[in-house]
């Protein structure tokens, strides 16, 4: 570190004139080499501070709140075998489902969005008396390339589950759900064309249950 000292050497026979230049010059690499360290050290303690963090962004639409930040991990999956409610409803619960908050790519279509669904989450009285609430629990689920598979008792989901949010239960609730970027690339879909499947959910302790499905297809580009 002291590279100013390698000068020293020669006649150790030194005339006062050449004692005092050497010492300056000795405590000139000092200071020299002090300021050095304490900006090494002064950088190093930027640096650690400086560590990014996740950033969380909060709407609220229609009684709900939703964060969205971006970190992303796989939502939890829905307890299965599903049951299939829809039969039963006198109506379609879901109204719309629209794309929000795009970001366009520069070969064209979306890179990332939000999806916006209007629906009616209202779920009292439909649970049995002897699971000791009879109030639902209402969720949704988003599945990218997904479709719905109806059996005789039991429905199947097929593609990639990108995202869950349980809601509150709204006679016309709108809600904003982040479709975050690493779902697609979890779903392996190329660009164009994906068709997005959504799901209003019931939670059970055994069998989650299908109120209602909407399909949208959005025109999707990974940005690459």
């Amino acid at each position: 570190m002291l590279s100013g000292c390698a000068s020293l050497g020669g006649n150790t026979e030194q005339t006062p004139d050449q004692t005092h230049t050497t010492s300056a010059a000795t405590s000139t690499a000092a200071a020299t080499t002090s300021a050095d360290t304490a900006t090494t050290t002064a950088a190093t303690t930027t640096a650690a501070t400086s560590t990014p963090t996740t950033t969380a962004t909060t709407t609220t639409t229609g009684g709900t709140t939703t964060t969205a930040t971006e970190a992303w991990s796989e939502p939890t999956p829905p307890n299965t075998p599903l049951q299939n409610k829809m039969e039963s409803e006198e109506r379609d619960r879901i109204e719309s489902v629209s794309f929000v908050d795009k970001t366009e790519a520069s070969g064209g279509g979306y890179s990332d969005f939000d999806l916006r669904i209007t629906a009616d989450t209202q779920m009292e009285n439909i649970d049995p008396a002897d699971h000791g609430d009879v109030v639902g629990e209402p969720y949704f689920l988003v599945y990218i390339g997904g479709s719905l598979d109806n059996g005789s008792r039991f429905s199947y989901t097929n593609g990639t589950l990108g995202a869950r949010s349980n809601v509150s239960q709204e006679k016309s609730g709108e809600y904003t759900i982040d479709v975050h970027p690493k779902a697609f690339e979890k779903a392996n879909v190329e660009d164009g064309e994906v068709e997005i499947m959504v799901l209003l959910m019931d939670r059970d302790s055994d069998w989650d249950d299908i109120y209602a499905v909407r399909t949208v297809t959005v025109e999707y580009s990974s940005g690459s």
